[in-house]
């Protein structure tokens, strides 16, 4: 999934920017999805966009994603990565 797809899947489950959805909301395989969110945390210019929420403030049951060695359960997407968006058009 490309990062333009992934911010539309955000909004249209999130609402609005700053919201938590849960990582499984993506409809990756979980594979996948890790392979994704832990290419964009090493990325300096797409990292500072976003937050990933820790598996363990999120209610039981929600399902955990290994993001580079950690557990992450859902992600806030800052609206400032509209910038980030622009520097892909084109």
């Amino acid at each position: 999934m490309n990062l333009k797809d992934a911010v539309e899947k955000y909004l249209a489950v999130a609402g609005h920017f700053g919201e938590p959805m849960p990582l499984g909301q993506f409809g990756l395989p979980r594979a996948e999805a890790e392979a994704m969110l832990s290419a964009w945390d090493e990325d300096y210019h797409l990292h500072r966009h976003f937050e990933l929420v820790p598996a363990s403030w999120m209610s039981e049951g929600a399902p955990a994603y290994s993001i580079n060695g950690v557990l992450y359960a859902a992600i806030v997407i800052q609206e400032s990565i509209r910038e980030a968006l622009e520097g892909t058009e084109g």
